[in-house]
């Protein structure tokens, strides 16, 4: 049997080529994620506020079965949304208080098919990444979880961790009142922020502060 050989003249030129492959691919795989316009999210009805903290829970157990985009964008509303635009006051008014208004905390949302960033304006998902990292994010129970969303912030932002505690909690309500699993946890371990931010490929300065996990529960 004749191997071919590639002669020393030519190796040099098939690994450039090879290089360049590989290094577009994950660009292509990127691009094919598009942008997802959220439908407006439904602001009225749902569980009373009193009987939603009496439901509030930790629940670390998931179907893996996606929410409906009306349900993602109700709760990516509830969890830190608009409720008060542009037209109303000079900033946004935001369904979550942060430190002097800083709004500094973004929401990445890591579904199945990859991970977004919510623009909370436009009430849109924007491509960030694209393939399944959900099991790379949190404990294993995160991997079948519909969505997980991760609280980033810059790194010296004094008080992004309080803000964070707000959205969280506005979540599990929601959670609650939509007879939904929700899971908050910090990063540590195999998943500690260094390795969910190398994951993630957030820009340099950002740390991932907490996950919030949301999901149906198992049948």
């Amino acid at each position: 049997m004749h191997i071919p050989v590639l002669s020393t003249s030519r190796r040099p030129a098939a690994l450039l080529v090879l290089a360049v492959l590989l290094w577009t691919v994950p660009v292509l795989v990127a691009q094919d994620l598009k942008p997802i316009q959220l439908p407006k999210p439904q602001v009225t009805g749902g569980m009373p506020l009193m009987q939603a903290l009496a439901e509030r829970k930790t629940t670390r157990a998931f179907l893996d079965k996606p929410l409906p985009q009306q349900t993602l964008s109700n709760l990516l509303w509830a969890a830190f949304g608009v409720n008060r635009p542009r037209t109303v006051r000079p900033s946004l008014g935001r369904t979550a208080p942060s430190g002097n208004n800083k709004q500094e905390v973004e929401l990445y949302v890591v579904l199945a098919e990859g991970v977004y960033v919510y623009e909370a304006e436009a009430n849109l998902l924007r491509p960030h990444l694209a393939g399944d990292l959900r099991a790379k994010i949190g404990e294993p129970p995160a991997g079948k979880a519909a969505v997980t969303l991760v609280y980033v912030a810059i790194a010296k932002e004094e008080f992004a961790q309080v803000d964070t505690g707000f959205i969280g909690q506005n979540v599990y309500l929601f959670a609650a009142s939509e007879g939904l699993n929700a899971w908050f946890y910090s990063f540590w371990g195999k998943q500690d922020a260094t390795t969910v931010a190398a994951a993630l490929k957030l820009p340099e300065g950002k740390i991932p502060l907490y996950g919030q996990s949301v999901g149906y529960p198992p049948k």
